[in-house]
């Protein structure tokens, strides 16, 4: 996932082109008054810049802290603006001077200000961690605004473009080589960059800041669903309760929640350079214990492992462009012992049988060359043929897949594609096809210009918070499954069973995870994963780390490993485990972009116990409220009609989240079969579990 960059080593040019964010206001002075302020639009051209870079970046370098300096100057067409141009001074420090930094998180946060030429004050500059773009033009970097700032209506602001929006891209100068020699230069690494135009237009953009008005929630329609319970079919499919890296501490609540697997990187990087050091470059010698020690954890929480076979040590480097045939060669050679002693301890002493080839090699998490198709394809093979040899020697069956891509949200299959010519075409194990769907993401919603401090409070802009987005759309999984299998029939000697290995709401710090959406999104996925037919799903994931971070509410428990309310929506998936039942919605429901949907899950046990699962998920609320304070503008009455029932008495509980309660459970008054009809109220956000018990 993009946000996290787990067990980052090193990575080599062409980053994805992700948003980073830029905030202009002014700085309070004397002269700045009214008189002077700016106003309407202008293009600036940057006309000659530079960035700065001390100590220089390395790949693999080890300086705790990297300082960056940005300056330029600019040259503005007249206008409704009336400003000539002016100039710019930034500066910010990164975390480290790994060059890998640049293609992951970017250029770090940096302040400064612009000066403008003309008799206008001067504006504050704040840029927050950008990407890279690296083309054959040369190399971008995208810097959009976050305008404005103070926000609206907090305060009066005064000087040249006052509550104004400002984005950037700036084209660099240097080639790909030249970036790549600054970067493998080991005496004084890439120490900067130059705007000189030389590569294409550095342009400056700064332009009034547009307020949307919040939209009106629709009237709620009441519904009714019908459940027969005289009709069973197939099981409520609990390999769909899974799990990214379980946490000591966290077995008992996974286990209670029948966690069927647990998805966990190998960290081949991890501690390197260290006595702790997974892999020993010099001896060529892997040390399985950390890995080993999370394989407890998996095995404590009930969990089957799913080990990730990543990262690359930086003593393995056979992706970066321009290596010498016979270094590419020797690497190879080293990644292909590597994996082979890691699959046969792994599967010989820990019993481990599931291993995915690498995490969202579409985001270039440290594949070295860009991340491509082809570098995939080739990792796939030396990697898969390996697992498998090692399996031979044990004489254990495994399963081997991937691609574990990421932003399949767009549903490109193209990966998929690849991967499963690849297989057929040199008889490589393709036992499971993976992604990764996050169907709402703030850095590509309608205000992705906005920083991400203001993502993780949910501060408003005109109204809305950023991660309030109208093209979330709980029905990608549905629709990923079906593009899947339509690739995946041009294959017809492959029989790989689907995988989502990771999910969530959202690939961005967002507020509404850790409240009763996260909870009716996740029962909303579950169901539309069901009826799709995908065959496991591993939640993204178990728990917040205990310090917050930027990126850090993905978890079912909180920091302190307490459960929030979607952790009670995966409980209720686990009690329904039995035999589906038909349910029919009156009207129907579909998911779509920003339609609230209720749904409903129902399903019987051998002993005759009724489950049926109700939510109510609304995606976009323009309120930003999202089920957090009761009553909200989308509760609705739901008649709840069971026919089938083949008791003549039952007892009846209800367990509840909502904005008022996580996990209450409440019992009602007992009914009899073989029909009976339950009016309930229920909440925008919200899921309850109806379970009916036959009576002695």
């Amino acid at each position: 996932m993009k946000a996290k960059l787990r067990g980052i080593a090193v990575i080599v040019l062409l980053a994805s082109s992700l948003a980073a964010a830029v905030r202009v206001g002014t700085t309070p002075s004397a002269a700045a008054t009214p008189s002077n302020a700016a106003s309407g639009s202008a293009i600036c051209t940057m006309s000659k810049g530079s960035m700065t870079i001390a100590p220089g970046l390395q790949f693999g370098g080890t300086a705790t802290a990297a300082t960056f300096s940005l300056t330029a100057k600019l040259l503005c067409a007249y206008g409704s603006s009336g400003v000539k141009g002016g100039t710019i001074a930034a500066s910010g420090t990164g975390p480290s001077n790994d060059c890998g930094i640049l293609a992951n998180t970017g250029v770090p946060a940096m302040s400064g200000t612009i000066r403008w030429k003309g008799n206008f004050a001067p504006s504050t500059i704040d840029i927050s961690n950008g990407n890279f773009a690296i083309t054959g033009a040369g190399i971008s970097i995208v810097l959009p605004s976050s305008g404005p700032s103070p926000p609206v209506g907090t305060t009066v602001v005064t000087g040249s473009f006052a509550d104004e929006r400002l984005s950037a891209t700036l084209v660099v100068d240097q080639s790909v080589p030249t970036f790549a020699a600054g970067c493998n230069n080991q005496s004084s690494g890439l120490t900067g960059f130059t705007f000189t135009g030389v590569n294409g237009a550095s342009t400056l953009t700064v332009g009034e800041v547009p307020v949307t008005p919040p939209s009106t929630p629709p009237t709620p329609v009441p519904v009714s669903v019908s459940v027969d319970a005289a009709d069973p079919g197939s099981s409520v499919n609990q390999d769909l309760v899974e799990f990214n890296h379980p946490v000591a501490g966290s077995e008992g609540a996974l286990s209670a929640l029948g966690t069927a697997w647990a998805r966990t990187d190998v960290s081949f990087e991890l501690n390197e350079g260290t006595s702790q050091a997974a892999y020993d470059c010099t001896t060529g010698t892997w040390d399985p214990t950390y890995l080993d020690g999370n394989i407890a954890i998996d095995r404590a929480a009930g969990a089957q492992p799913e080990l990730i076979v990543d990262y690359f040590p930086s003593c393995i480097d056979f992706q970066t462009a321009g290596l010498s045939t016979a270094v590419v060669a020797a690497d190879e050679k080293k990644w292909e012992a590597l994996v082979y002693q890691m699959a046969l301890h792994e599967i010989g002493a820990e019993h481990v049988t599931t291993f995915e080839v690498w995490n969202e090699p579409s985001f270039k998490m440290t594949l070295k060359n860009s991340g491509s198709v082809p570098g995939y394809l080739t990792l796939y093979k030396l990697t898969a043929i390996q697992l498998e040899k090692a399996a031979a020697k044990v004489g254990t069956a495994i399963e081997v897949g991937g691609p574990g891509v990421d932003e399949f949200g767009q549903i490109d299959v193209s990966w998929v594609t690849a991967l499963a010519a690849e297989a057929v075409s040199h008889n490589l194990p393709l036992d499971f096809v993976s992604w990764h769907q996050y169907p709402n993401d703030p850095d590509e919603g309608p205000q992705s210009f906005l920083p991400s401090g203001i993502c993780q409070t949910g501060a408003p802009l005109g109204g809305q918070p950023c991660w309030n987005d109208p093209s979330f759309d709980v029905g990608l999984y549905a629709r990923g499954a079906a593009a899947t299998r339509a690739a995946l029939a041009a294959f017809p000697t492959l029989h790989p069973f689907l995988w989502v290995d990771e999910w969530a709401p959202d690939s961005g710090n967002d507020v509404r995870e850790s409240g009763p959406f996260g909870a009716a999104f996740v029962a909303a996925a579950l169901d539309g994963a069901q009826q799709s037919g995908i065959d496991r799903m591993s939640y993204f994931d178990v728990a917040d780390p205990a310090t917050p971070s930027p990126y850090g509410n993905f978890g079912v428990l909180f920091g302190d490993l307490t459960p929030k309310p979607v952790y009670y929506a995966f409980a209720m998936w686990h009690e329904l485990a039995g035999a589906l039942l038909p349910v029919n919605l009156t009207p129907t429901q579909a998911p779509g972009p920003g339609v609230p949907q209720i749904g409903a899950v129902a399903s019987v046990t051998p002993s005759g116990t009724v489950h049926v699962l109700l939510y109510n998920f609304d995606p976009y609320d323009p309120s930003g409220v999202y089920g957090s304070v009761d009553p909200t503008a989308y509760d609705d009455s739901v008649t709840l009609g069971l026919s089938g029932l083949g008791a003549t008495g039952y007892s009846v509980t209800q367990e509840l989240v909502d904005g008022s309660y996580t996990d209450q459970t409440t019992t009602g008054a007992p009914l009899t079969g073989p029909a009976h009809t339950l009016t309930l109220s229920l909440a925008g956000e919200s899921v309850q579990l109806i379970t009916l018990t036959p009576q002695a």
